[in-house]
């Protein structure tokens, strides 16, 4: 069985549980070396954006939460990739921080729990999850990029976000167990497909 991280992660129990494994997110990473920079969004402690810096040039994270963006700059410390990395404590529905924010690329990853659930239920509603999904897919489209990667819950289809537009809908596996999905927004893909990946 993988380990989650190979090196020790800085984090509160509710970051480290949420954040995506190494494993898958050197996987994303790949697909997007050949992009220059890119920023995620609901970057929590960093565990997706420092294995994507070790593609691409520049990975800027923001994150509401002023101790998890602490601990993510301790956790690029860990991984010597700091000198790539910037994080940011800042609202992600912030248009006048959006609007500052320059980037070839973005990751999106909002909590997938609704207000008031627990952190198990993953609702299919991206207008409930934290922040609204919608808004971030909106608001990034408007003004950073409209390249966009999007950690979803496994239980998401094609059906689930064609109101953007044509995508990816990458099932991820590790150890032979569906963990999450992802969709790809990139203009080379024209219209919807699945793809599965056992890592």
């Amino acid at each position: 069985m993988q380990e989650k991280f190979s090196k020790r992660m800085q984090g509160d129990d509710d970051a480290l549980f949420m954040s995506v494994q190494e494993v898958a997110a050197r996987h994303v990473g790949e697909r997007l070396k050949h992009y220059h920079t890119c920023v995620e969004l609901c970057t929590a402690v960093g565990a997706m954006a420092i294995h994507v810096a070790s593609f691409v040039s520049k990975v800027i994270g923001i994150d509401l939460d002023a101790q998890r963006i602490k601990d993510a700059k301790k956790n690029a410390q860990t991984y010597e990739v700091a000198a790539k990395t910037k994080f940011i404590v800042g609202d992600v529905l912030d248009e006048a921080l959006l609007k500052s924010i320059k980037a070839d690329v973005a990751i999106l990853d909002p909590d997938w729990s609704a207000e008031g659930n627990e952190k198990a239920i993953h609702t299919i509603d991206i207008d409930k999850m934290q922040p609204s999904m919608r808004q971030m897919i909106l608001l990034t489209r408007k003004w950073i990029t409209q390249n966009i990667v999007i950690r979803v819950p496994k239980h998401f289809t094609l059906e689930t976000l064609k109101e953007f537009g044509p995508h990816e809908l990458e099932s991820l596996y590790i150890d032979n167990k569906l963990k999450f999905k992802v969709a790809y927004f990139f203009p080379e893909i024209q219209e919807n497909r699945e793809t599965k990946v056992y890592l």
